[in-house]
């Protein structure tokens, strides 16, 4: 998706900047000016001024421990729009892929596709308690909230797999054998 946003933006004559790491926005009587920036090929600061300021960013998934984001979605747009003055909003939002390896090790963040689910796989907990079995229709390929987040709760309250998980059924699939 970013590299089709980027070939689109050169098509339509606007300055893509690769390999750029913006440090800091900078303001002129509250309002973004510009940016300071480094290139992270040599070390070279640069600034960049700003007639109109169009704040976009990756996202914040590398924030948690385990997690199929990229390496750079660190949160440093939001930490730049806010250290600028912007008020920001709704940061609770963030989308989780409720099937994702948790292990081994190497395999930690991978996704488990959706196709999965969507076979009526069911998601099983080692002890899960009465409220996540009731919680977790089985029956229908619910949405990745409705899975993650009671998944998330039975983890943390000590009830998920040796490995901090939960785990994924497509046993009775004869596919699956």
């Amino acid at each position: 998706m970013i590299r089709t946003l980027q070939d689109r933006g050169v098509q339509q004559g606007i300055d893509v900047y690769m390999e750029c790491t913006v440090t800091r926005l900078l303001t002129d009587g509250g309002r973004v000016a510009g940016a300071f920036a480094y290139w992270r090929e040599n070390g070279r600061f640069t600034v960049f001024k700003a007639k109109v300021n169009r704040h976009c960013h990756c996202g914040i998934g590398k924030a948690w421990r385990v997690t199929s984001n990229s390496w750079e979605y660190t949160g440093d747009g939001m930490a730049l729009a806010y250290e600028a003055g912007a008020e920001l909003m709704d940061m609770e939002f963030v989308q989780f892929h409720p099937t994702g390896m948790v292990w081994p090790p190497g395999v930690q963040g991978i996704l488990v596709t959706e196709a999965v689910r969507g076979e009526a796989a069911s998601c099983v907990i080692r002890q899960a308690s009465a409220s996540w079995k009731s919680t977790i229709p089985s029956d229908e390929l619910s949405t990745r909230d409705v899975v993650a987040r009671p998944s998330t709760t039975e983890v943390k309250e000590g009830r998920g797999t040796e490995h901090g998980g939960a785990y994924l059924d497509i046993s009775h699939n004869p596919l699956s054998m």
